[in-house]
């Protein structure tokens, strides 16, 4: 045992900041793990003596600075490679029976005649429904290798009878894209949830769609992007400057300044451009944010990004697990770090999210406290910016608590609301299909009924008491209920459908429209010069 922990911590050892630590202190560690391995009473798990090991070595040194097994590795890139094998359908595990959500267009789900609302039963004449099956458990029996099959039997809503089918697992597509239309004549709207391996081709195939006109405006929306890939955010900044545009650096103690600069003049250089975040955009949405907003070329909303400016490079280790270590920090082209502090450990760093909500700061734009000392410059227009801390947008927007009441927001979070969603559009859909012609029709005309919230009351609630307090806001709150009707054509059509009846009445969204269309207001916010024809 004491040989392969040896070899494990030397290799992260001679990788890491200890790299030049006095080499007694590594025979200190191997005598303990000899003297564990040859006296101790109990016999011990190895494998996880190993790993605590690690994690201790990594857990004082920065927040993101983890371990991961080799399932964790794989969950983790997940969605950023950008695919995975499987049978392409989403679900979700409704009173103890998995319900299909969506299928995949053209993939092996649908070309095996699986629809939405459909409910799976057996798995390889495995019973899955009423057994109390998890999540990890199905994707287990769903996953495999491409080309392999998978026989599965559902019950559809209609027939008396389930009925069974054969699906070929094949490579299924994560987008990192969720949504992108076009709001009017000039502005188009894309939703960037992660930057992923095919980001980049997404984007392209997003804009060449929607931005055809040479005045066309952009809104890139990219809250709650917890970031991603690092050259994903650089190419993507190159649609909005000119060649050789330095849009990031990185620097650390053992690793040399290394800048990133544009290698192409970007097509919507010339185009207005809004950034949308909020304090769940990190990392790679800071990246793109921050050079958007230190170079003058757009105007940044939302509410203060969550302040990660800190590079990881991922180390294999010799039984397929990884450290993803520190090795530098990011800055962007006026020279901010937006990392925040975690000089107070990392208890205290991961609260920091609640300490800002307890704060007021998602309400009220002057309880933000920043650091005097780290005022920065915008590198065109001179315009003040902050670093350590997340990037501060050009426009502030307060979090909505008052249209969702905490009440509504505690039992969406729950998941109960979206279960009685699915059930209400698998019950429904065949009678909105045929009541609305299309999704144009549905936004204008649909309103969820009273004896539908009635329903959903009862499916949330078992206490009569709070089924009658709550029923009053439910029925009389039109934003609640307009996203109620939003979930339902989530469910029915997808993402975009679900955007597009939400963003109608976001205040984000409403202010960047309102500022791209005010070209006065959009030069003055970035105290650039103002004629007639600009950007036009």
């Amino acid at each position: 045992m004491n040989k392969i922990l040896l070899y494990i911590f030397l290799l992260f050892l001679n990788t890491s900041i200890f790299a030049q630590a006095d080499q007694q202190q590594i025979y200190k560690f191997n005598q303990v793990l000899d003297a564990v391995a040859g006296s101790y009473a109990d016999s011990v798990n190895e494998e996880k003596l190993t790993e605590d090991a690690i994690k201790s070595v990594l857990k004082d040194l920065d927040p993101h600075s983890l371990y991961f097994s080799k399932d964790e590795i794989e969950e983790l890139n997940r969605g950023l490679i950008g695919s995975f094998v499987g049978v392409g359908i989403s679900y979700d595990i409704i009173q103890d029976t998995v319900m299909i959500l969506s299928v995949v267009k053209n993939g092996p789900s649908e070309k095996a005649g699986i629809k939405p609302g459909d409910r799976i039963i057996t798995v390889e004449n495995e019973t899955i429904a009423g057994t109390g099956i998890t999540d990890d458990k199905l994707r287990e029996l769903l996953t495999g290798k491409k080309d392999t099959k998978v026989k599965i039997s559902v019950k559809r809503r209609g027939l008396k009878k389930h009925f069974s089918t054969v699906i070929t697992r094949a490579k299924i597509p994560v987008k990192s894209i969720t949504a992108a239309y076009n709001i009017n004549d000039h502005v188009s709207y894309i939703k960037l949830n992660r930057f992923s391996a095919t980001t980049l081709d997404e984007f392209k195939a997003a804009t060449d769609t929607l931005m055809t006109k040479k005045n066309a405006e952009l809104i890139l929306d990219l809250r709650y992007n917890s970031g991603g890939y690092l050259y994903a955010a650089v190419r993507l900044l190159e649609n909005f400057f000119n060649k050789n545009t330095l849009v990031l650096y990185t620097d650390g103690v053992r690793q040399k300044r290394k800048d990133y600069f544009t290698h192409k003049t970007g097509k919507f250089r010339n185009n207005d451009l809004v950034v949308l975040i909020n304090e769940s955009s990190a990392s790679a949405a800071e990246i793109v944010s921050g050079a958007v907003q230190d170079l003058d070329r757009g105007i940044v909303i939302g509410r203060r990004s969550y302040g990660k400016g800190l590079v990881q490079k991922p180390i294999y280790l010799v039984d397929g697990s990884m450290i993803r270590l520190t090795v530098a920090k990011y800055y962007t082209p006026s020279g901010r770090n937006i990392q925040k502090p975690y000089n107070k450990g990392i208890e205290d760093y991961n609260e920091d999210l609640m300490h800002r909500f307890e704060h007021g700061e998602y309400t009220n734009k002057d309880s933000i406290k920043l650091n005097d000392s780290l005022k920065f410059k915008t590198l065109n227009n001179n315009r003040l910016v902050y670093g350590g801390g997340g990037i501060m947008p050009d426009i502030f927007i307060p979090a909505d608590t008052v249209h969702y009441p905490s009440f509504y927001r505690k039992q969406l979070n729950s998941g109960k609301i979206n279960e009685f969603i699915h059930l209400y559009a698998e019950k429904n859909r065949a009678k909105i299909f045929k009541t609305y012609k299309n999704f144009n029709i549905f936004k204008k005309n649909f309103e969820i009924s009273d004896d539908a919230i009635v329903d959903l009351i009862n499916y949330i609630y078992e206490d009569d008491i709070k089924k009658n307090d709550f029923l009053n806001e439910f029925t009389t709150n039109k934003y609640i209920k307009m996203q109620i009707k939003a979930l339902i054509a989530n469910d029915i059509w997808g993402n975009n459908e679900y955007y597009k009846i939400l963003n109608d009445n976001d205040p984000n969204i409403l202010k960047a429209v309102e500022v791209l269309k005010n070209k006065k207001e959009y030069a003055e916010i970035l105290n650039s010069k103002y004629t007639e024809n600009t950007r036009n």
